[in-house]
């Protein structure tokens, strides 16, 4: 259509001024909808108790998770690492089951030889759209990335590659990692299919769209920083603003897109307009570093994805977070699959705090009592889950007086406890992870924490002031949300 318009038209400099107001137009339309943005203080997240659903292995995911659920009410979930599995469980918490394999590796010479990781499965009018994140030239710890696009019309067993929709203008360079891709799609409830993705040549994240019903090679468009008119096969997208990350998925309550990021802890950031972003200041998972070279002394987090009750990335005030796991001092050939429940909601004044997560208490068969916000995970023991102990703060609250504890850990007793920062070693331990805030004080539904000493064995935490009856009280350590 806008072909022929310019053959008809004669005034060259009419084209170009008429273009230029479109695209100034466009981008006023954006800063509008940026400028009425939802107030990110006022958001308040939960998370549950982490809850370990496969591994260990080398083949737990090696990109964000999707699930579907099936029409028996059971649940279909996706996990990658160069080739796709299918995985279906009762709940998305019981993926230990068999597998099956849905998408492998493309022929050599093609965009997919080295792997084809489905990161999004998304919900057609008659089919399911699956976003599958391609690498090719993997030699020599190098790889070259993009996107393609493919069909199912049988919830997710067999999958029809339709072929690339999302590519980097730079070239293969032997060595060297290069290309755009570990994208997710996100339903923007505009029309539009919104994929983030990672691009290599400066590490920036991009974003390109396709229309909902219609989301084929061909049809993707990339953010220009005024417009969606950079091709996605080969175009230079404008950087995001913001260091957001991959994983996507839409709220409904406050009508957004939501992205996670890995970096440093797990970042939340929102956006109505799908591409100015504001980041959450407190952490949703707190942890010391992001270190891929394993092993390492903490742990590690990665490829993390929001998943709706009734599968698919639309959420609504309850969800599953997942995410791969590897615990301290781990290698990548043991990760872990872990799934959290997750709430989220949108109040009308600010929240203080906004993101508190449950601190568990988990034993083993010989007794050994572990207090963690995180995956309880030390072979050869196993824990099971042993009852709450209320809820710490990921950041420090404002105005008030709290303590940062780090969460401890004894080996030999199989024991993990927490102590003030820094105390672990004075305390009989040693430190394996952050664990998060209390308050120093008591304040309006909280709960008090102690830290426990029993004669016979290594300490423990408890939230009843006689230790549980099995041991002395050595301190309180504070008051952590109910």
């Amino acid at each position: 259509m806008a072909a022929r318009w310019r053959r008809r038209t004669r005034n060259p400099a009419a084209i170009r001024g008429t273009g230029a107001l479109a695209a100034l137009l466009a981008a006023a339309s954006l800063q509008a909808a940026h400028s009425s943005e939802l107030c990110v203080a006022c958001i308040a997240l939960r998370l549950e108790r982490p809850v370990v659903a496969r591994g260990p292995s080398a083949h737990e995911p090696d990109a964000p998770v999707s699930m579907i659920e099936l029409p028996d009410g059971r649940f279909r979930a996706f996990a990658a690492n160069a080739t796709t599995i299918a995985i279906d469980a009762a709940t998305p918490f019981a993926l230990s089951g068999q597998s099956r394999v849905v998408l492998d590796p493309g022929p050599p010479g093609s965009s997919s030889e080295c792997g084809r990781w489905l990161t999004t499965v998304m919900q057609g009018k008659d089919s399911l759209y699956g976003l599958i994140h391609d690498e090719s030239h993997c030699r020599d710890g190098a790889t070259y990335k993009s996107m393609s696009i493919a069909r199912s019309v049988n919830d997710g067993l067999d999958w029809t590659v339709l072929g690339q929709v999302i590519s980097a203008d730079d070239i293969v360079v032997p060595g060297q990692a290069g290309g755009e891709g570990d994208c997710t799609a996100a339903d923007g409830h505009d029309g539009y299919w919104y994929a983030y993705c990672l691009r290599l040549s400066d590490w920036k994240n991009t974003v390109a769209r396709a229309p909902h019903d219609d989301p084929l090679p061909g049809k993707w468009e990339k953010w220009s920083g005024a417009a969606w008119n950079v091709p996605g096969l080969g175009g230079h997208a404008s950087a995001l603003s913001r260091a957001i990350g991959m994983s996507s998925a839409y709220w409904n309550e406050a009508r957004a897109v939501l992205v996670l990021a890995t970096s440093a802890s797990m970042q939340l950031s929102l956006s109505r307009d799908k591409v100015h972003f504001e980041t959450m200041s407190e952490p949703v998972v707190l942890y010391d570093a992001n270190d891929w070279h394993r092993p390492a002394p903490n742990d590690f987090y990665a490829y993390p994805s929001m998943v709706a009750e009734r599968g698919f990335n639309n959420i609504g005030r309850d969800f599953y977070l997942t995410y791969t796991y590897i615990p301290p001092g781990q290698d990548f050939t043991q990760r872990y699959l872990v799934v959290q429940a997750a709430s989220i909601a949108l109040a009308p004044v600010a929240q203080r705090p906004q993101i508190r997560t449950a601190l568990s208490q988990w034993r083993s068969a010989d007794g050994a009592r572990w207090a963690t916000t995180g995956p309880a995970i030390s072979p050869p023991r196993s824990y099971t889950y042993d009852g709450p102990l209320g809820y710490l703060m990921t950041a420090p609250p404002q105005e008030m007086p709290s303590r940062r504890l780090d969460e401890c850990f004894v080996s030999r007793a199989g024991a993990g406890f927490l102590a003030e920062a820094g105390a672990c070693v004075a305390a009989g331990g040693v430190r394996r992870r952050a664990g998060g805030y209390v308050f120093a004080f008591e304040q309006p539904q909280t709960m008090a924490v102690y830290d426990c000493e029993p004669a016979d064995r290594a300490r423990f935490t408890s939230a009843r002031a006689d230790c549980d009856g099995t041991g002395a009280r050595a301190r309180l350590l504070g008051f952590a949300l109910r």
